[in-house]
């Protein structure tokens, strides 16, 4: 085994962690689009508690549903990037943290922007690249959404765009943020926590691997079982 990939020794370590393929959260059957941006937008760098609010409060005061019976009933009567927007023209960016969201969170507690401004430009970005449902994406909407992303403030690493997409519906990507980054660290061995993308590769491979093996994980299932698995370990520590 002094030879093995760094694949084979994470997905030996899943399996001796004792992982199980778990249900998904409520959050990955969100009603509407607007609600994956915002959770995407206000999870990075925070208590995840925190985030669940915001959308919570966005929905009561929009009365907008929360949740969908399930991932495929989702969009049905729901709204879109395109009602975000106008939400915004109504109240401005100031009125939406302070009355919506309730929330003034930064992306970066250096010269970052308000997050409520994020949500916006966000939404922005998907509406030029013609998505405002979830039936809306194809590779090349994507694509273009995600450049013009990755340009905005704050958002050059590409881990919130990659969690929209997983709460969007992808259950191919992985959100590397600490608790992955750490599990990785862990599993591996190593003197200091991987890199984002390079945690996000690991998982993803090794996800493949454990299929292989004939478990039936996919990427987003084993990063939200990972995800949980620390987060246990984090609360058993407090």
């Amino acid at each position: 085994m002094a030879n093995a990939s760094p694949v084979s020794k994470l997905a030996d370590y899943i399996e001796q962690s004792g992982l199980e393929v778990p249900a998904l959260a409520d959050e990955y059957r969100y009603a509407s689009l607007p609600l994956c941006v915002v959770d995407a937008v206000f999870s990075i760098g925070v208590r995840y508690t925190s985030t669940q609010k915001v959308v919570a409060n966005l929905c009561e005061y929009t009365g907008w549903p929360r949740f969908a019976s399930s991932r495929e009933a989702r969009g049905a009567g729901g709204r879109g990037p395109l009602d975000m927007v106008a939400l915004f023209d109504t109240l401005g960016i100031e009125g939406m943290a302070d009355t919506v969201f309730q929330n003034r969170q930064r992306t970066s507690s250096r010269s970052g922007i308000l997050k409520a401004e994020a949500v916006l430009l966000y939404c922005r970005a998907l509406t030029e690249a013609g998505i405002n449902s979830f039936s809306d994406f194809d590779q090349d909407r994507r694509e273009y959404a995600e450049a013009i992303i990755l340009g905005l403030p704050g958002q050059s690493s590409g881990i919130a765009f990659d969690y929209f997409m997983m709460l969007a519906g992808d259950d191919n990507l992985i959100k590397p943020d600490r608790m992955v980054q750490r599990y990785v660290g862990n599993a591996l061995k190593l003197d200091a926590i991987p890199q984002p993308r390079q945690a996000a590769i690991l998982v993803r491979l090794a996800a493949r691997d454990l299929c292989q093996r004939g478990h039936k994980w996919t990427p987003l299932h084993l990063d939200y079982a990972i995800w949980r698995f620390q987060s246990a370990k984090a609360s058993t520590k407090d």
